[in-house]
C-alpha cells in the first residue's frame, strides 16, 4: 500500500513537472516574442544587399532580439540620410554619397558600421554596360566613343559618379564630356532599352539582366579602373547607437552571419541554391538563370571596410564641392560593432 502511493506520488510529481516545463516554454515562447524590438531597415533591392536579406530569412535577426523590418529603396543611399538622421530608419545600407556626410557635418552623427559591397578585383558587381545596338553599329568601340553619350548615376556626389570619371580618364575625358543623369537602379534598365540613355554603370543582378535581355552589353567591371573601392556600406542612426547600443551590437552580430553565408554561397559554391531563392525572393529579378552569370560582390565575411578607399572618395567630394568640409572618416566610421561580431562569431573560414 505504501509502495502504491509512492508511485502514485512520484507519477503526480512527474506530470506537474511536465506541465511545468510546457507551462514555462510558452511563456519563454510568449516573453521572447514580446521582447522583439522593431528595426527598420532601408536598403535597396539588389545583390550587394544579400547579407541582410539572408539574415532576416534565416532567423538570425530573431534570434539576437530583434524583428527587422525591410523597407526598399529605389534609388541610391542618398534618399535614407534624412530618415536615418531621425531615427525613421535605425540602419540603412547604400551607396556611399556626400550627402550623408553633410548630413554629419550638420552634427546628425550617423556612422559608417560595416560592408555592403567592396569592388575588390574579381568583384566588379558594378560594371559600365552600354546600349547594345551602339556596339553592333560602331558607335561604341572603346571608352573613348563614350564622349557625347548620355549616362546615368543613381545621384549627384555618390561612390559610381566617381568611378564614371575614371573610366573618362582612362582616354583623356572628364565629366564635361558626357550628360550625366540621374536613375534608380532599377530604372537604368528601362532607359537603356527603351533607349533614353547611352550607358550606365549598373549594379548586379541588373547588370546580368541587361546582358541577358540582349539590349546592352557588359564593357568593363568597377574592379578594372577602380580596385578595391569601398562602394557600399551599412549606416547606423545616431539613436540606434545612443538609445539601443546592446540590440546595435546585436545587429550586427545577425549581419555578419549573413555576410558568411553569402561568402559561403558565391566564394565556396556551398548553398548556393538557397541562397539565390532568398535573393529572387528579394529583388526584382526572378529567372534563377541570371544569378548564374552575375559577377559576385565583393563582401567581408568580417564585416570590415576599405577605409582608404573612403578617405581618397571623401576628398574626391570636397574638390568637387559636393561637401563644403573634408569628412573626416576616422570618426565616421565606426567598426566596433562589427568587431564585436566577429569576437561573437569566430573568425570566418576561407
Amino acid at each position: 500500500m505504501v509502495l502504491s502511493e509512492q508511485n502514485g506520488q512520484r507519477r503526480n510529481n512527474t506530470i506537474a513537472i511536465i506541465i511545468c516545463a510546457i507551462v514555462f516554454l510558452v511563456g519563454a515562447k510568449s516573453v521572447y516574442s514580446d521582447e522583439l524590438m522593431d528595426v527598420p531597415v532601408g536598403i535597396s533591392p539588389v545583390m550587394s544587399s544579400a547579407a541582410m536579406f539572408i539574415a532576416k530569412e534565416r532567423g538570425y535577426f530573431e534570434q539576437q532580439g530583434l524583428n527587422v523590418v525591410i523597407n526598399p529603396f529605389k534609388a541610391s543611399g542618398a534618399k535614407m540620410v534624412p530618415f536615418l538622421a531621425t531615427g525613421q530608419l535605425l540602419v540603412a545600407g547604400g551607396n556611399i554619397n556626400a550627402g550623408m556626410y553633410n548630413a554629419i557635418a550638420q552634427d546628425i552623427p550617423i556612422k559608417i558600421v560595416s560592408d555592403k559591397g567592396t569592388v575588390t578585383p574579381g568583384h566588379g558587381y558594378l560594371a559600365l554596360i552600354v546600349r547594345k545596338d551602339h556596339v553592333d553599329s560602331g558607335r561604341y568601340k572603346s571608352f573613348k566613343d563614350l564622349k557625347g553619350m548620355t549616362m546615368a548615376v543613381t545621384a549627384k556626389g555618390v561612390s559610381q559618379q566617381i568611378v564614371t570619371e575614371l573610366y573618362l580618364k582612362k582616354v583623356g575625358l572628364g565629366l564635361d564630356d558626357i550628360k550625366l543623369v540621374f536613375l534608380a537602379y532599377q530604372d537604368m534598365n528601362i532607359a537603356l532599352a527603351n533607349k533614353s540613355i547611352d550607358a550606365t554603370i549598373q549594379i548586379e543582378p541588373l547588370v546580368a539582366a541587361a546582358v541577358n535581355k540582349n539590349f546592352a552589353v557588359r564593357v568593363a567591371g568597377d574592379d578594372e579602373v577602380y580596385p578595391n573601392q569601398q562602394s557600399a556600406a551599412i549606416f547606423y542612426s545616431p539613436v540606434f547607437i545612443k538609445n539601443h547600443p546592446d540590440k546595435a551590437k546585436a545587429f550586427m552580430v545577425a549581419y555578419v552571419k549573413g555576410l558568411r553565408d553569402y561568402n559561403d554561397a558565391f566564394e565556396k559554391n556551398q548553398g548556393k541554391d538557397k541562397i539565390i531563392d532568398i535573393l529572387i525572393k528579394h529583388t526584382r529579378i526572378k529567372d534563377k538563370s541570371i544569378y548564374q552569370n552575375v559577377v559576385p560582390v565583393g563582401l567581408s565575411p568580417d564585416g570590415m571596410v576599405n577605409i582608404l578607399s573612403l578617405k581618397s572618395d571623401a576628398r574626391w567630394y570636397t574638390d568637387k564641392g559636393y561637401t563644403k568640409k573634408l569628412p573626416d572618416m576616422d570618426t565616421i566610421v565606426d567598426l566596433s560593432f562589427a568587431r564585436h561580431a566577429v569576437e561573437v562569431l569566430g573568425p570566418y573560414k576561407p
